[in-house]
């Protein structure tokens, strides 16, 4: 789209706007039914026809539009006629909301270990939307084959609003006949491809809010990257297999930082056109354990329902938006840290982070059942931090600033099991900028991200390799937002740009078998917001969303375009319709 082609109609759209004395009353309709569904293009995690052989209805909740929601519970056990081992486990969580609300925050704990963080909509017509989220949750096992509480928190905003959430977490188990999407019997859950070992973990244990059942949630709270949240934990001796799953999501200031510049005050220089809140579009999400660092990810940028403009995302879901990623640490290697029989203290913390950031973790453990106590030793450890680099340039309010991050991280630890001497050498590359510039007084902001890991997982027994998992993940990110003019009294115009990207490619080699899965989802989007008061008051915008899923065993393609508020588009395609393409 030129975007100077459009300012014309936009310079008449505010020559009548502020000519009317009805400044409250400006809201363009959106077409479209009451009952709005918003959709998730992924990969399902069960394919249509695949029946479930017993379904649980485990929690309904009403949340209200007021500030300061309560806590759902429910008892939770499995049904009989499905007792464990299952082939699949998938939650399902279905919302109705009555009324247009600004988006919030959602997670389901089972007994404080967290299995589902997701993002609500904001419907763009007047009204109900409906809409649902099912995640593969099978590795979640260890805490569904016993009897739990599960728990369901609705993260309010700041604002009191109309209507009322209606949500029902459901579980669905399946047994035998489920046509399988994964490697080394590893399940994929969009919009990461997960770990890489063959069986689900023997115990989970959270690190979270231990009094997160008295009501405030489980979450842990960060307000700024001097603060790590902590919580005591012991795990069993014969552990021979660790994994850590962190959860994250971004309030407050720190909403948007994917889009923040970085001012020039924090660099020492007295030129800094920005408000507080301008420290740059670097955050690195990382684990410590009684303080060593033992590794971090920068996270992938899932963009919010109400972010940039809201007609992008209604009703297509942004990428990661219901079913927002998990970020796993492998930590086998510092098992030797662990197997002394007494608690130690975990620590979650957000480099670069602002007010405020809601994080929880789950410890995945192998146990070894025919052992009292495994043996172990980190032999290497080579974690320095992230070498980062920062410039930043301003005049008034125009100039550009950039951050550079890069790293290379290698650690390496033995067990002794039952199962040998098996070590585990880890290596972890980073490759991350963040560039932001404004032009034209103002008037142009451009902000281009770019976000490029590799891993390797190598196990070895006496030498010889037994597995090898190799990651590949790219999130790039590019927002252009434009005002055709200046503001006209208490009113401007703003047209947007946005390409998002996710890229992962995940290869496992095991007994002499090597198997390969790729991920792209991508989206394109273009539209136009009108400001009165620094808030919106009229919206509208297009979203082109592609997605493509690959392993040896399944293919799958989705394409959807969306406009106005309406699904003009929607195609998907199997392996058999796509094997020339």
């Amino acid at each position: 789209m030129n975007l100077h082609a459009s300012k014309l109609p936009f310079l008449l759209l505010l020559l009548f706007i502020t000519t009317s004395n009805r400044f409250p009353m400006i809201k363009a309709p959106f077409p479209g039914s009451l009952g709005l569904e918003h959709i998730d293009p992924t990969l399902p995690p069960v394919l249509p026809g695949q029946t479930p052989k017993c379904s649980a209805l485990v929690l309904q909740q009403d949340f209200g539009g007021i500030v300061g929601s309560t806590l759902a519970s429910a008892n939770y056990s499995h049904p009989r006629e499905c007792p464990f081992p299952w082939t699949r486990v998938v939650l399902e969580l279905s919302i109705a909301a009555s009324e247009v609300q600004k988006h919030r925050i959602a997670a389901v704990w089972i007994d404080g270990a967290e299995v589902l963080r997701s993002t609500t909509p904001v419907p763009m017509v007047q009204g109900a939307a409906f809409w649902k989220v099912q995640k593969d949750v099978t590795r979640y096992s260890a805490l569904l084959r016993q009897f739990g509480v599960m728990y369901m928190m609705l993260e309010n905003s700041q604002d009191a609003y109309p209507g009322v959430y209606s949500a029902n977490v459901s579980l669905h188990f399946y047994r035998n006949a489920v046509e399988q999407t994964n490697i080394l019997g590893v399940t994929t859950s969009h919009p990461t491809i997960k770990g890489h070992y063959r069986e689900p973990a023997d115990l989970i244990l959270p690190i979270s809010n231990k009094n997160g059942y008295t009501g405030s949630g489980f979450w842990l709270m960060i307000n700024d990257e001097s603060h790590v949240a902590t919580s005591a934990i012991k795990i069993p001796m014969n552990a021979y297999q660790a994994m850590l799953e962190i959860f994250v999501s971004y309030h407050g200031t720190d909403e948007n930082w994917y889009t923040n510049p970085l001012g020039a005050s924090n660099l020492g220089q007295p030129s800094n056109p920005f408000s507080q809140g301008t420290n740059g579009g670097f955050r690195q999400i990382y684990a410590t354990i009684d303080d060593k660092f033992v590794g971090g990810h920068i996270p992938f940028a899932v963009i919010y329902p109400g972010a940039i403009n809201p007609s992008f995302w209604s009703p297509v879901a942004s990428i990661g938006a219901f079913d927002m990623p998990s970020y796993y640490l492998e930590v086998t290697p510092f098992l030797s840290l662990l197997l002394d029989g007494q608690k130690h203290r975990f620590g979650l913390g957000v480099r670069d982070a602002q007010p405020y950031w809601l994080v929880t973790a789950n410890l995945h453990l192998w146990i070894d059942q025919f052992s009292d106590s495994c043996k172990a030793e980190l032999v290497q450890y080579n974690l320095p931090p992230l070498k980062i680099t920062r410039n930043a340039e301003w005049t008034s309010v125009e100039g550009e600033s950039e951050i550079i991050a890069e790293g290379f991280q290698r650690y390496e630890g033995w067990v002794v099991s039952s199962k040998g001497n098996l070590t585990t050498i880890v290596e972890h590359k980073i490759k991350f900028t963040s560039k932001v510039e404004v032009h034209n007084q103002g008037l142009v902001k451009q902000v281009e991200m770019t976000n490029k890991e590799t891993a390797q997982v190598k196990v070895l027994r006496d030498q010889q390799q037994l597995q090898l998992a190799e990651l590949t993940r790219e999130g790039p990110l590019r927002v252009r937002t434009l005002s055709p003019s200046a503001p006209v009294g208490r009113m401007f115009a703003r047209e947007t740009i946005l390409f998002h990207y996710l890229e992962e490619t995940l290869s496992l080699s095991e007994n002499q078998a090597t198997r390969t899965r790729r991920l792209m989802d991508r989206q394109d989007a273009e539209g136009s917001t009108l400001m009165l008061d620094g808030n919106p008051v009229w919206e509208n915008g297009s979203t082109r969303s592609y997605y493509n899923y690959r392993d040896e065993m399944t293919c799958y393609i989705r394409e959807v375009n969306a406009a106005g508020g309406i699904v003009m588009m929607d195609k998907s395609a199997s392996c058999a319709a796509v094997s020339d393409v």
